[in-house]
Protein backbone atom coordinates (compact mmCIF):
# COMPACT_ATOMS: atom_id res chain seq x y z
CA UNK A 1 0.00 0.00 0.00
CA UNK A 2 1.33 3.59 -0.35
CA UNK A 3 2.22 5.63 2.18
CA UNK A 4 -0.04 8.57 3.27
CA UNK A 5 0.16 11.69 3.97
CA UNK A 6 -3.30 12.45 5.44
CA UNK A 7 -6.66 10.61 6.38
CA UNK A 8 -10.12 12.28 5.54
CA UNK A 9 -12.70 10.85 6.84
CA UNK A 10 -16.81 11.14 6.20
CA UNK A 11 -18.67 11.68 9.48
CA UNK A 12 -22.19 9.54 8.59
CA UNK A 13 -21.54 6.09 8.90
CA UNK A 14 -17.78 6.34 8.82
CA UNK A 15 -17.03 7.85 12.18
CA UNK A 16 -20.58 8.04 14.17
CA UNK A 17 -23.42 5.00 13.61
CA UNK A 18 -26.06 7.66 12.33
CA UNK A 19 -27.66 6.04 9.17
CA UNK A 20 -30.18 4.23 10.43
CA UNK A 21 -31.47 7.02 12.55
CA UNK A 22 -31.18 9.73 9.46
CA UNK A 23 -33.45 7.16 8.14
CA UNK A 24 -35.75 7.33 10.55
CA UNK A 25 -35.89 10.74 11.11
CA UNK A 26 -36.53 11.08 6.73
CA UNK A 27 -39.66 8.36 6.90
CA UNK A 28 -41.19 10.30 9.87
CA UNK A 29 -40.91 13.43 8.25
CA UNK A 30 -41.87 12.22 4.45
CA UNK A 31 -45.03 10.44 6.38
CA UNK A 32 -46.02 13.65 8.26
CA UNK A 33 -46.32 15.07 4.68
CA UNK A 34 -48.17 12.29 2.82
CA UNK A 35 -44.75 11.23 0.99
CA UNK A 36 -44.65 7.54 -0.27
CA UNK A 37 -41.50 6.83 -1.00
CA UNK A 38 -39.89 3.91 -2.69
CA UNK A 39 -37.31 2.17 -0.57
CA UNK A 40 -34.42 2.04 -2.97
CA UNK A 41 -34.59 5.69 -2.69
CA UNK A 42 -32.69 5.62 0.63
CA UNK A 43 -29.84 3.42 -0.36
CA UNK A 44 -29.72 5.79 -3.47
CA UNK A 45 -29.37 9.21 -1.27
CA UNK A 46 -26.88 7.60 0.93
CA UNK A 47 -23.82 9.68 1.40
CA UNK A 48 -25.51 12.69 -0.43
CA UNK A 49 -27.51 15.46 1.81
CA UNK A 50 -30.81 15.86 3.00
CA UNK A 51 -31.71 18.83 1.20
CA UNK A 52 -31.12 16.64 -2.53
CA UNK A 53 -33.04 13.79 -0.73
CA UNK A 54 -35.86 16.39 0.26
CA UNK A 55 -36.07 18.54 -3.30
CA UNK A 56 -36.29 15.19 -5.14
CA UNK A 57 -38.62 13.68 -2.99
CA UNK A 58 -41.01 16.48 -3.09
CA UNK A 59 -40.52 16.89 -6.41
CA UNK A 60 -41.51 13.55 -7.71
CA UNK A 61 -43.86 12.21 -4.86
CA UNK A 62 -44.83 15.56 -3.50
CA UNK A 63 -48.08 17.09 -3.90
CA UNK A 64 -48.28 20.76 -5.80
CA UNK A 65 -47.28 23.69 -3.82
CA UNK A 66 -45.47 21.58 -1.11
CA UNK A 67 -42.12 23.29 0.20
CA UNK A 68 -39.23 21.17 0.45
CA UNK A 69 -38.09 23.04 2.79
CA UNK A 70 -40.76 22.76 4.86
CA UNK A 71 -40.01 18.60 4.31
CA UNK A 72 -36.61 19.32 4.99
CA UNK A 73 -37.44 21.11 8.82
CA UNK A 74 -39.43 18.53 9.60
CA UNK A 75 -36.64 15.64 9.10
CA UNK A 76 -34.25 18.22 11.51
CA UNK A 77 -36.67 18.41 13.70
CA UNK A 78 -36.85 15.19 14.04
CA UNK A 79 -33.27 13.71 13.82
CA UNK A 80 -32.91 16.59 16.93
CA UNK A 81 -34.68 14.20 19.12
CA UNK A 82 -33.08 10.79 18.21
CA UNK A 83 -29.83 12.22 17.46
CA UNK A 84 -28.67 11.51 21.59
CA UNK A 85 -28.47 7.52 20.93
CA UNK A 86 -26.09 7.95 17.95
CA UNK A 87 -23.23 6.03 18.68
CA UNK A 88 -19.48 5.98 17.49
CA UNK A 89 -18.83 3.50 14.65
CA UNK A 90 -16.84 0.46 16.28
CA UNK A 91 -13.13 1.12 16.64
CA UNK A 92 -13.18 4.18 14.90
CA UNK A 93 -11.79 6.63 18.25
CA UNK A 94 -8.89 3.80 18.69
CA UNK A 95 -8.07 4.37 15.15
CA UNK A 96 -8.33 7.83 15.06
CA UNK A 97 -5.82 7.78 18.18
CA UNK A 98 -3.61 5.73 16.80
CA UNK A 99 -3.92 7.39 13.22
CA UNK A 100 -3.44 11.32 15.17
CA UNK A 101 0.46 9.85 15.96
CA UNK A 102 0.77 8.53 12.61
CA UNK A 103 -0.43 11.30 9.50
CA UNK A 104 0.50 14.77 9.39
CA UNK A 105 -2.99 15.72 9.61
CA UNK A 106 -6.91 14.30 9.75
CA UNK A 107 -9.50 15.82 8.35
CA UNK A 108 -13.31 15.21 7.91
CA UNK A 109 -15.16 15.93 4.84
CA UNK A 110 -18.79 15.47 5.68
CA UNK A 111 -22.53 16.18 3.99
CA UNK A 112 -23.87 16.60 7.56
CA UNK A 113 -25.09 19.90 8.65
CA UNK A 114 -22.84 22.35 10.72
CA UNK A 115 -25.31 21.96 13.75
CA UNK A 116 -24.89 17.78 12.93
CA UNK A 117 -21.14 17.68 12.39
CA UNK A 118 -21.00 19.89 15.78
CA UNK A 119 -22.77 18.09 17.89
CA UNK A 120 -21.33 14.78 17.01
CA UNK A 121 -17.84 16.40 17.86
CA UNK A 122 -18.91 18.17 20.61
CA UNK A 123 -20.75 15.09 22.06
CA UNK A 124 -17.61 12.48 21.51
CA UNK A 125 -14.86 15.03 22.01
CA UNK A 126 -13.70 14.74 18.36
CA UNK A 127 -12.47 17.93 17.81
CA UNK A 128 -8.38 17.60 19.00
CA UNK A 129 -7.94 14.91 16.70
CA UNK A 130 -9.22 17.06 13.56
CA UNK A 131 -6.72 20.12 11.17
CA UNK A 132 -9.42 20.46 8.89
CA UNK A 133 -13.40 19.79 8.84
CA UNK A 134 -15.66 20.53 6.17
CA UNK A 135 -19.91 20.37 6.35
CA UNK A 136 -22.79 21.39 4.30
CA UNK A 137 -22.20 25.10 4.87
CA UNK A 138 -18.74 24.99 3.56
CA UNK A 139 -20.51 23.43 0.26
CA UNK A 140 -22.54 24.37 -3.04
CA UNK A 141 -22.61 21.18 -4.54
CA UNK A 142 -22.69 17.48 -2.37
CA UNK A 143 -21.62 14.08 -2.96
CA UNK A 144 -21.22 12.36 -5.53
CA UNK A 145 -19.47 16.10 -6.78
CA UNK A 146 -16.26 16.96 -5.86
CA UNK A 147 -15.96 19.92 -3.91
CA UNK A 148 -16.77 17.92 -0.44
CA UNK A 149 -12.94 16.95 -0.83
CA UNK A 150 -11.27 19.46 -3.30
CA UNK A 151 -12.21 21.16 -0.72
CA UNK A 152 -11.02 19.74 2.04
CA UNK A 153 -7.26 19.02 0.11
CA UNK A 154 -7.14 22.59 -0.33
CA UNK A 155 -7.61 23.11 2.92
CA UNK A 156 -5.12 20.74 4.06
CA UNK A 157 -2.64 21.96 1.62
CA UNK A 158 -1.60 18.27 0.91
CA UNK A 159 -2.02 16.97 -2.80
CA UNK A 160 -5.10 15.13 -3.48
CA UNK A 161 -2.61 11.91 -4.42
CA UNK A 162 -1.62 12.16 -0.84
CA UNK A 163 -4.73 11.89 0.74
CA UNK A 164 -6.30 8.53 1.67
CA UNK A 165 -10.22 9.31 2.35
CA UNK A 166 -12.23 6.50 4.47
CA UNK A 167 -16.18 6.38 3.11
CA UNK A 168 -19.42 4.23 3.47
CA UNK A 169 -21.62 4.99 0.36
CA UNK A 170 -20.68 5.07 -3.54
CA UNK A 171 -21.57 8.44 -3.86
CA UNK A 172 -19.17 9.62 -0.60
CA UNK A 173 -15.94 7.21 -3.14
CA UNK A 174 -17.29 8.83 -6.49
CA UNK A 175 -16.64 12.13 -4.90
CA UNK A 176 -13.15 11.15 -3.50
CA UNK A 177 -12.28 9.68 -6.62
CA UNK A 178 -13.43 12.78 -8.65
CA UNK A 179 -10.87 14.84 -6.48
CA UNK A 180 -8.12 12.95 -6.66
CA UNK A 181 -7.87 10.84 -3.71
CA UNK A 182 -7.75 7.15 -2.83
CA UNK A 183 -10.32 5.58 -0.95
CA UNK A 184 -10.93 3.29 1.46
CA UNK A 185 -14.56 1.82 1.31
CA UNK A 186 -15.61 0.49 4.69
CA UNK A 187 -18.81 -2.06 4.94
CA UNK A 188 -20.54 -0.14 7.70
CA UNK A 189 -23.27 0.88 5.51
CA UNK A 190 -23.03 -0.59 2.47
CA UNK A 191 -22.35 -4.84 1.69
CA UNK A 192 -18.78 -5.43 -0.11
CA UNK A 193 -21.45 -6.68 -3.55
CA UNK A 194 -22.93 -2.81 -3.23
CA UNK A 195 -20.08 -0.87 -3.14
CA UNK A 196 -17.31 -3.06 -4.81
CA UNK A 197 -18.90 -0.76 -8.47
CA UNK A 198 -17.82 2.11 -7.30
CA UNK A 199 -13.97 1.08 -7.38
CA UNK A 200 -12.37 1.97 -4.12
CA UNK A 201 -8.53 1.45 -4.08
CA UNK A 202 -9.71 -0.81 -0.80
CA UNK A 203 -12.44 -2.67 0.47
CA UNK A 204 -12.44 -2.99 4.46
CA UNK A 205 -14.85 -4.37 6.91
CA UNK A 206 -13.97 -2.94 9.98
CA UNK A 207 -11.24 -0.40 11.08
CA UNK A 208 -9.26 -3.39 12.76
CA UNK A 209 -8.69 -4.36 9.50
CA UNK A 210 -8.01 -0.98 7.63
CA UNK A 211 -5.20 -0.71 10.85
CA UNK A 212 -3.80 -3.52 9.57
CA UNK A 213 -3.52 -2.68 6.02
CA UNK A 214 -2.32 0.75 6.74
CA UNK A 215 0.02 -0.59 9.88
CA UNK A 216 -1.03 1.27 12.18
CA UNK A 217 -0.21 -0.22 15.50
Amino acid sequence: MKTFRCLIFDLDGVIIDTEPKHKEAKRIAFAKHGLEVPESLYHEFRGRSDQDMAEHVVAHFGPEGLDWAEVLESKHQVFSSLEHNIELVTGVLEFIRAARDRYEKLAVATSATAKNQGYAFERFALAPYFDVVVNAQDLTHTKPHPEAYAATVAKLGIPAGDCLVIEDSKNGILSAKSAGCAVAAITTSFSRIELIDAEADYLVDGFGELAGLLKIP
